[in-house]
């Protein structure tokens, strides 16, 4: 049995997952289905984020400005940043996946579960495709537009002058009014990965974490790579484990 989990099991239902009922069985989606499938429904996250983004008239891609200035040598320090920003993510689920409870050992059968079995059979590149996609459609919509937008909040009553406008940097926002931008955008993450209560504790805690990237770098490309690099390593693990148990067998 698998000892990581994936998030991207959330495929499997809207709501929340019983992992002791027996699947019947069924035909899968072809793989490349699937594969189109995986990227499309991340990438639609990241349009609906857009969509939102221009309807509350928010640049959701204000903290990509490195980018879009072809400021190569700020762009690869981020890419950097946000690859090494995964290894905490990936060592505190190691040492979560060691807890002997009840909870954490559904997450370890989330491996199990047909759809993420499907998945995992996709080749090492589609896996990390699926992570890119997920690291951008994601991180577009929580990050790129629902963080800055509520951090840039005015006070109606007008008892709380609010000097941040979205596209500043962070340092210059209300910490109050930050703070509760970081918790509603955070939870608002988790609720969208239904998987098990835990696991929606778990991934408002990385939403904190993501917003905590950007806030202390002003770049949305940092939770992005790191958001993708964790993704592709739990995916890859995932995988290796399966194949391995299968070769055992």
């Amino acid at each position: 049995m698998s000892r990581t989990f994936a998030k991207n099991s959330r495929w499997n239902s809207s709501s929340w997952i019983d992992l002791n009922e027996e699947t019947p069985p069924h035909e899968e989606a072809p793989d490349d289905l699937l594969f189109v499938w995986a990227c499309g429904f991340e990438l639609a996250i990241g349009l609906a984020g857009l969509l939102l983004a221009w309807l509350l008239g928010v640049d959701a891609r204000a903290y990509l400005g490195r980018i879009d200035k072809l400021a190569w040598k700020s762009v690869a320090i981020d890419l950097g940043i946000g690859a090494l920003a995964s290894i905490p993510m990936l060592v505190a689920i190691s040492l979560l996946m060691k807890i002997r409870h009840e909870s954490i050992d559904a997450l370890k059968r989330l491996s199990d579960a047909p759809t993420m079995k499907a998945l995992l059979s996709l080749s090492p590149a589609e896996l990390l495709t699926v992570s890119i996609c997920a690291g951008i459609g994601e991180e577009l919509a929580f990050r790129g537009c629902l963080l800055p937008w509520l951090t840039a909040v005015q006070d109606a009553t007008g008892q709380i002058d609010n000097p941040f406008q979205v596209g500043d940097s962070f340092s210059v926002a209300v910490p109050g009014l930050l703070a509760a931008a970081v918790l509603v955008s955070s939870i608002g993450f988790g609720l969208l990965h239904p998987i098990t209560k835990l696991y929606v504790f778990i991934a408002s805690l990385m939403g904190v974490y993501f917003a905590a990237l950007m806030i202390a770098t002003d770049s949305l490309l940092v939770p992005i790579v790191a958001h993708a690099v964790y993704d592709a390593a739990q995916f890859l693990i995932a995988k290796r484990e399966i194949e391995a148990e299968e070769a055992a067998a």
